[in-house]
């Protein structure tokens, strides 16, 4: 365990402090030599873009650090790992409070007298408000600024579901009634002050717009730059890995070197940072471990906060693993409203990077966010490993789309896995060498199940968009086609060992005693795959009490419409629990409220769309 490690400058370290009454996590990234006197504070986005930015603010980070530049990037209050969530109050006045505690942990840790904020989308909305209010910015670097609160909450409202008591849901995010009023009373078009004396405005490279903010920055007496710069697109696309070209990197180190704030630091360099110590939140404790390979695996530890469990909850470890290319909180931060739903059960749970996502480098030569790949059961085995010296002694692995493709493979290779929760699985099994049609070729257009397809077509609003082209008729018919085909081999034999593999396998796993719980929302395209190996709520394993197989209504893939999250986690804790009674090899009772279970679910969500 490196969880007191000293590291270099070639490492980040994490640690915490302390924000908006509690605490948020950074990272510090100590720079390399000759070490320059302004350090720089990376202001996260907010909601969906925070998780697909966060490999390119990494890379930010290192290549700041690497031109000499004392680095801190953090998550607010209420986001990321931080302690929190979204439904608390004040949410707005946490996230600039969390950006002014930042500044000052940048200055203590690395002994700048100076001090620049980078800020992407709302993140820079929140810099020069956290600016303003700070005093004494050097410079500000605004990629794609939002120029009002209102403009950001415009884009909302297109995306979200309004709820009853004037709040929003938009991806997964809630929007409180008093976050949304404190979001329109943002405007960086009219602040009082000038918020630094130097800014760098990068525009959309997707939106050739300036806006009105440089201008309205000049008007403040503001050293002001307009520029556009590849990689915004990418930035906020689906996360893999940092999406800027060297040459753009250059160009913001540069434009940070010309400041006369950033010369050479005069004074005796600080001491090394170390690692943070557990914290508090609610009624669990986390810590940021890394194991592995020289240190080189990371994840989130979460616990009950006075103490694992008495008996076999407190030597059973949770570890959930990532869906895609999102880091260790899962989609919408849901891997995090879990585990600690899950560890205040009594469970330890561990928020998983898998080496080549989040802060989980690659190896050597291997490139970034590689998904479907049966190596990833190695991080795993290092994990559950690490974990092992904590005193975990059963496992039980749990993961939404490739992630539940990872706990299976990592079953199959690891005795040790006692129980799997795979969450809308889309493909268990990945041949890379494949060429040819079948599920591997299907499942790489996303599309819905065939059963919500034909509830559609008994809407009359559904042919009206059908006659006005505003249905993707070739997916569909191809998803169709796919299916089809599948079980015309099936029923002409043609299928052989290879229809029946996946199958035969998961029987194995049931029966040497790894308990298989799978959730399935109702229209995801997932289900026919799942139904076709599986058989509709899990029939073709219908003898053994250790496979249950339950569909979530009215869910999406990552369950980010209304009361999804509070469905899933809580049959998860029910089949947890379940699992811990003796005689749990009796099949589950009646499905708590929200989940069908053991049948075909009735209900589609009203927000189900073709």
């Amino acid at each position: 365990m490196t969880t007191q490690q000293t590291l270099s400058h070639a490492a980040a370290v994490p640690f915490t402090f302390d924000a908006a009454g509690e605490w948020c996590l950074g990272w510090y990234h100590a720079p390399a030599t000759p070490r320059r006197d302004m350090a720089v504070v990376l202001c996260p986005p907010i909601g969906r873009e925070a998780i697909c930015s966060y490999p390119t603010y990494a890379q930010l980070a290192r290549a700041l650090a690497e031109a000499g530049f004392p680095v801190l990037r953090f998550d607010y209050q209420g986001t990321g790992d931080s302690a929190g969530d979204d439904l608390q109050p004040r949410r707005v006045g946490s996230w600039l409070d969390s950006v002014e505690a930042a500044v000052a942990q940048a200055r203590q840790v690395s002994g700048a007298a100076h001090v620049a904020l980078f800020g992407l989308r709302l993140g820079a909305t929140l810099a020069i408000e956290a600016a303003t209010r700070i005093g004494g910015v050097d410079s500000l670097l605004l990629w794609a600024p939002c120029p009002t609160g209102k403009a950001f909450v415009r884009e909302l409202r297109v995306n979200g579901t309004p709820m009853d008591d004037g709040s929003l849901l938009t991806f997964g995010y809630h929007y409180g009634a008093e976050t949304l009023q404190d979001l329109l009373a943002l405007d960086a078009t009219r602040a009082a002050i000038a918020p630094a004396p130097r800014a760098l405005v990068i525009g959309r490279d997707d939106v050739l717009s300036e806006g009105p903010l440089p201008n309205a920055l000049r008007r403040l007496g503001v050293e002001t730059e307009y520029r556009v710069l590849p990689g915004y697109a990418a930035m906020v696309g689906d996360p893999r890995e940092g999406v800027l070209a060297p040459s753009t990197l250059e160009a913001l180190a540069t434009w940070l070197q010309a400041s006369p704030a950033s010369a050479p630091a005069t004074g005796a360099a600080p001491e090394p940072m170390r690692h943070g110590e557990s914290r508090v939140t609610g009624a669990v404790r986390e810590q940021l471990l890394q194991f592995g390979p020289g240190g080189a695996l990371c994840g989130v530890l979460c616990e009950p906060a006075g103490g694992p469990a008495a008996g076999r909850a407190g030597h059973t470890a949770v570890l959930l693993l990532n869906a895609g290319g999102d880091y260790r909180i899962g989609p919408h931060r849901f891997y995090v409203s879990a585990a600690r739903a899950i560890a205040a059960a009594g469970h330890r749970v561990l928020r998983l990077d898998l080496a080549g996502i989040g802060d989980s480098p690659p190896p050597p030569g291997a490139p970034w966010a590689t998904l479907y790949d049966r190596e990833s059961a190695r991080d795993v085995s290092a994990a559950m490993d690490s974990l092992a010296m904590h005193g975990c002694r059963e496992f039980v692995l749990m993961g939404i789309c490739s992630g539940s493709y990872v706990a299976y493979q990592t079953a199959l290779a690891d005795p040790r896995v006692g129980g799997l929760v795979l969450m809308n699985s889309r493909l268990l099994e990945w041949t890379p060498s494949h060429v040819g049609g079948g599920w591997q070729d299907s499942m790489q257009q996303y599309a819905k199940s065939s059963d919500y397809y034909r509830r559609a077509l008994l809407k009359p609003g559904v042919w009206r968009r059908l006659l006005r082209g505003e249905v993707n008729v070739r997916l569909i018919a191809n998803r169709f086609l796919a299916l089809g085909r599948a079980w015309a081999l099936r029923w002409l034999s043609a299928g052989g060992k290879s229809d029946q593999r996946l199958l035969a396998r998961m029987k194995r796993l049931v029966a040497r005693g790894t308990d298989v719980l799978m959730l399935v929302s109702d229209a995801d395209d997932g289900r026919d795959y799942v139904e076709f190996h599986f058989g509709a709520s899990g029939s073709r394993l219908r003898g053994s009490s250790r496979f249950h197989m339950a569909y979530v209504p009215e869910a999406d893939h990552t369950f980010t419409r209304p009361g999804n999250q509070a469905v899933v986690i809580r049959e998860v804790l029910r089949h947890l629990a379940h699992r811990l009674q003796p005689g749990a090899d009796t099949p589950l009772e009646t499905a708590s409220d929200g989940l069908s279970w053991g049948t075909r679910s009735e209900g589609l969500g009203p927000a189900s769309t073709l």
